[in-house]
């Protein structure tokens, strides 16, 4: 994924030289849908332990675009928060190495994402697809019985959507509202101690509200 990570980035800035002038700034909220597996390596004992996760999360986001010359959409939006998509929690364990109180917390860190929308001509007003790549950290914020602690790991992922583009009631901006489905690429995250947290590749699911206004 990292050679279409840079391939795409590539091609979005050789289309940026034919970005006119009129940018438009704004700022989004999603409603993230997450579903994602793993497992858990335990060192001393080689004990491994799966999980499933689903869960539903809030995101904002601003974002900066602009139109080219061929009718596109170029756009960057940044998330400029650590946003929590997931926790996780476990106490009573009757393993050794895992006794006691072992909570977690991951959160999408300085996720960054380009992307491009192309009109297309369907019975909704201002209808078009849209193509994204995002680099993202995953950030773990975890407390362990152990005194183990995982770092944080830099992941990348693909977006397709489809969604409407309109002008606001008062003129003064643009509304889009936008479904999209996102796959990221799994991650492995070491502990100082040895003990091991495999992350699959896992899937998303959001609905985007997003507010405009062209300069």
């Amino acid at each position: 994924m990292k050679k279409i990570f840079i391939t795409t980035i590539g091609f979005l800035f050789i289309a940026s030289s034919a970005i006119a002038q009129n940018f438009s700034m704004g700022v989004s909220l999603q409603g993230l849908y997450f579903d994602a597996s793993g497992t858990e390596t335990l060192k001393e004992s080689a004990k491994v332990s799966s999980k499933d996760e689903t869960g539903f999360a809030p995101v904002a986001s601003i974002f900066v675009e602009g139109e080219t010359a061929t009718g596109q959409t170029l756009g960057l939006e940044v998330v400029p928060y650590s946003a929590k998509i997931g926790d996780g929690g476990m106490t009573n364990d009757d393993d050794a190495e895992t006794s006691g109180t072992n909570t977690v917390d991951v959160n999408f860190k300085n996720m960054i994402s380009l992307y491009v929308e192309n009109s297309v001509d369907t019975q909704i007003s201002g209808s078009f697809v849209k193509a994204a790549i995002s680099h993202v950290s995953l950030e773990t914020d975890d407390t362990v019985s152990t005194g183990s602690s995982y770092g944080d790991e830099n992941i990348m992922g693909l977006t397709l959507g489809f969604g409407a583009k309109n002008d606001l009631p008062n003129g003064e901006g643009f509304y889009k509202v936008v479904a999209e489905i996102s796959h990221f690429e799994g991650a492995t995250f070491n502990a100082a101690t040895g003990n091991k947290i495999e992350l699959d590749d896992f899937q998303t699911a959001a609905l985007r509200v997003s507010v405009g206004k062209n300069f």
